[in-house]
């Protein structure tokens, strides 16, 4: 028996950071919105003859071998998910299309369609919501910080998410915006400069429940910023979408030095001179960055963004996948 998870990564479009507790609510009301894309994290299992657990992690060009004594120091993700949920005997490959360091929510999907892979073999059922708490707690040991949650439900739902962030809590919802909408407006760059967001969260929140006034102000400008955004996406009104990401992306530049970095800034001048709208995915510092624009300019601002030697990143707005086949 072979069983296949698949889980797309994520673009985040507003309101970043502020799916992490506590901002979550010492901002609300806001709204992270993010739009699912095609460049998966893929976890295949198959059964083996052998004892023993080993994942093949093609994307860091390893196996490991699962061993439950393993010390805390040296766990990975698939360790500290192995440790929730055993599967002895089986062989994993692991593997995701985006780059390391991209802040495209990589490590997250890739978590989430590792526990898809283990509820399956193990018989359980898990609920999205269950999964999402159980991701994100193993990842917050993981990290040894708190976490947000727009990656994982990115990697659940697919489409075009959004993260409520009210006074009482955070719930989430598909948006009813059209894919075609989105991949049509969106170019999608990698920088080549690999980051952690671990550590500038931690900072940026660090600063929040500080009562910094310069950051405090930019979570504020931000989450007033991302209701309107959210709403624009859904009245269809594309032309001002551009607008409020401007304000989002001048507003994050606030929350720490080194977000946009000097090469980011270099190719966000030119961006905007071809009539882009660039803003950093994630918490910034390298990795990729989007710029919405109007569709005609797409192709302009792409060739553009290559000729300084940044990678382009084509994609679909993508959707999680479980298969099961047998006799493999």
């Amino acid at each position: 028996m072979k069983i296949t998870a698949q889980a797309p990564t994520r673009i985040d479009l507003c309101g970043g950071t502020l799916d992490i507790w506590p901002l979550s609510v010492l901002f609300a009301p806001a709204m992270s919105v993010n739009a699912a894309i095609s460049l998966y994290a893929t976890v295949s299992a198959t059964k083996g003859g052998k004892k023993g657990t080993i994942i093949h992690a093609r994307h860091l060009g390893a196996a490991i071998t699962y061993d439950p004594a393993t010390p805390e120091k040296k766990k990975t993700l698939f360790h500290r998910a192995l440790d929730f949920m055993p599967a002895e005997g089986w062989q994993f490959e692991a593997d995701c299309l985006s780059p390391a360091g991209a802040g495209l929510g990589g490590s997250s999907s890739l978590l989430i369609a590792f526990l898809k892979t283990l509820a399956k073999i193990n018989n359980v059922k898990i609920s999205n919501g269950d999964l999402l708490d159980v991701a994100k707690n193993i990842e917050a040991r993981h990290l040894g910080i708190p976490t947000g949650v727009q990656d994982y439900v990115a990697a659940l739902s697919g489409g075009v998410n959004g993260v409520l962030n009210l006074n009482e809590g955070q719930t989430y919802e598909q948006m009813d915006v059209p894919a075609a909408e989105l991949e049509r407006r969106i170019v999608l760059v990698y920088s080549g400069q690999s980051r952690v967001s671990g550590v500038p969260n931690w900072l940026m929140l660090k600063k929040a429940v500080e009562r910094d006034p310069v950051t405090r102000a930019a979570f504020s400008a931000i989450a007033k910023n991302s209701l309107a955004l959210s709403a624009a996406l859904l009245d269809g009104l594309y032309n001002h979408v551009g607008k409020l990401i401007d304000v989002e992306s001048s507003m994050r530049e606030k929350l720490g030095k080194g977000i946009i970095t000097p090469k980011l800034r270099r190719a966000f001048a030119i961006a905007k001179k071809n009539g882009g709208h660039p803003k950093v995915c994630g918490a910034g510092g390298g990795g990729c960055f989007i710029v919405w624009c109007a569709p005609e300019k797409k192709p302009v601002i792409a060739a553009a963004m290559a000729k300084t030697g940044m990678r382009v990143l084509e994609f679909t707005l993508g959707h999680p996948q479980l298969k099961v086949s047998r006799g493999d």
